[in-house]
């Protein structure tokens, strides 16, 4: 039977393996890749179950049963587990046909699947790296709270410079919050200021963002009004010596100059030439030396 969609409990790939092989695999199929709760308000025949049901809600599985045995579509099923729950077992005997992950999951099956295949799962492909970019700039924070409309600026500042250019992305969790995938999603005015040419790091550890501050060119950093003394991300990045391409305004430290330990996005009229953003980059390091956690324990404890 020819597989019309893929239906997946969880759907966002950058916080689920199975998830992310349904992604993969739904892509080499070149067929849509569907959530239970999507695929159970119009169900169609054809469809390709891959799923551990132990991760399911049992409103999911409810909602599942009902769209497809209810009405008696035609379905397959994929298991990357196997636990033989009342529901697993009933959605294994009217699946067309049952493939397990491994062939240890399908020997779990034989009593109640005898013809229950074994399958595997690839694994990344391997991706042929792009050619090194002339410009590496790098942004910290979430992708969906990142300023589109200075980035628009950037983008004319830069559709004037003859320089390949890539935008990095690291993005830290919240206490408290979750990940979604609108929180790897990229503002398209974003994306088209870098042709595409963005990359997302997610979550580092501090030694590799330092390794990653180190080599990029300049610092990205735009924030709601201007920059501030406890912008540890600005302050991060001039302490390592790496240019900041920031917003600034009445309320910003004196300290922080344009043209001279930074650059405001306002009032640059082209892309800093490498020369100037080498310039600006030694003058952040000195600016920003009394501004260690040193000297504000020398401050507290007065």
């Amino acid at each position: 039977m020819k597989i019309t969609c893929i239906v997946s409990f969880h759907t966002n790939p950058y916080t689920c393996g199975v998830a992310r092989f349904n992604r993969a695999l739904a892509d080499e199929l070149q067929v849509p890749l569907f959530s239970i709760k999507s695929f159970s308000e119009s169900p169609v025949g054809g469809a390709l179950i891959s799923v551990k049901f132990d991760e399911m809600s049992a409103e999911a599985t409810t909602q599942l049963g009902t769209a497809l045995l209810g009405d008696r579509k035609g379905f397959e099923l994929l298991l990357h587990d196997v636990h033989k729950s009342p529901e697993e077992i009933l959605f294994c005997r009217e699946a067309r046909a049952v493939y397990a992950a491994t062939s240890e999951l399908r020997d779990r099956l034989v009593d109640v699947r005898p013809d229950a295949l074994a399958s595997f799962a690839p694994g990344a492909p391997v991706i042929i790296q792009p050619p090194k970019f002339d410009l590496t700039l790098i942004t910290f924070g979430m992708a969906h709270k990142i300023r589109s409309e200075r980035y628009q600026k950037l983008g004319e500042l830069l559709r004037g410079d003859t320089r390949t250019v890539q935008l990095e992305i690291s993005t830290a969790l919240h206490e408290g919050t979750t990940f979604s995938e609108e929180f790897f999603s990229v503002n398209t005015e974003i994306s088209s200021v870098f042709k595409g040419n963005v990359s997302f790091l997610g979550f580092l550890a501090d030694g590799e963002v330092s390794r990653r501050i180190s080599a990029a060119d300049a610092l990205i950093a735009f924030f709601p009004h201007g920059a501030r003394e406890n912008n540890t991300t600005v302050l991060s990045a001039m302490a390592h010596g790496c240019p900041v391409i920031t917003n600034l305004d009445s309320y910003s430290p004196l300290w922080m100059r344009h043209n001279e330990s930074l650059f405001d996005i306002a009032q640059l009229e082209t892309f800093p030439a490498a020369t100037e953003l080498k310039r600006v980059g030694a003058n952040a390091v000195k600016a920003v030396e009394p501004f260690s956690f040193y000297h504000l324990a020398k401050q507290l404890a007065k």
